[in-house]
């Protein structure tokens, strides 16, 4: 009896693992709604309200403002400015969490349970019955990070004035930092791209890469996808790494009298 306890135990655990790590296929079952709905309850309605709108209970304590699903406008997408995100991009979020930020990692509770409050979050837009997501964006091969590749970046970040919100040190306090706004009216604050190793699109060269060519929908940072071409987009993206704690270009503290 005992050995037959744990081997169902054995089986319930790897079947929960398959779940959770199980990606997103074209030709899966959508999410349940009537189930998200209860999933939503339970772990998303004290931020993001009853109605979907960014007004839960806690939201006036939060900073970045929990998302507003009404308006079916997302932040971290691999489609191009203005579209819809994926289900993929979604669970993405759900699954990671924003780092930096309030909204948590969801891992735990598994890859139906985010489907399902995914086809529940969908509910609260319109969009999502009169659009569709358009295609990914298609990140090209990393070229080598180099140190030519890097002053170029440093160039490109003059040049696009990407110091007027981010700073000329990159450290969020550009000359318009204080006054730039969301698509609803709320004050947010531009990046500390010095702060930490960790960004709230994700933690690799290609996150970064990928927010330059989608911008983020709903707030100032725009996308910059007619602007600069792949190979400039890299240069770039290798730059901003360059900046982070232990990389080769993070500000260094100024030096203390006497020392």
């Amino acid at each position: 009896m005992k050995t037959r306890s744990i081997a169902l135990a054995s089986l319930l655990l790897a079947a929960t693992a398959a779940a959770v790590a199980a990606p997103v296929f074209a030709d899966e079952p959508p999410g349940d709604a009537a189930h998200g709905k209860f999933v939503y309850q339970r772990y998303c309605l004290s931020c993001h309200g009853e109605l979907g709108n960014g007004q839960g209970e806690f939201a006036q304590y939060i900073t970045p403002r929990p998302r507003d699903y009404r308006q079916g406008t997302f932040k971290w997408r691999s489609t191009p400015s203005g579209s819809l995100p994926t289900v993929a991009d979604l669970e993405k979020t759900i699954k990671d969490g924003v780092y930096g930020t309030y909204m948590p990692t969801w891992f735990p509770i598994g890859h139906r349970a985010r489907l399902d409050v995914i086809a529940y979050i969908q509910l609260f837009s319109d969009r999502w019955k009169t659009e569709k997501p358009e295609a990914p964006l298609v990140i090209p091969p990393e070229p080598p990070n180099t140190s030519a590749s890097i002053d170029k970046g440093r160039k490109l970040y003059t040049s696009l004035k990407c110091a007027q919100c981010h700073g000329e040190s990159a450290q969020g306090d550009g000359v318009s930092a204080h006054e730039l706004k969301d698509d609803w009216g709320q004050l947010i604050e531009p990046a500390d791209l010095t702060i930490s190793a960790r960004y709230k699109c994700g933690d690799t060269p290609a996150d970064i890469y990928r927010v330059f060519m989608t911008g983020l929908n709903g707030t100032p940072m725009p996308t910059f996808v007619e602007q600069i071409s792949k190979d400039d987009a890299w240069d770039l993206a290798h730059f901003i790494w360059s900046l982070r704690p232990g990389g080769p270009n993070h500000p260094q503290p100024p030096a203390i009298k006497g020392k």
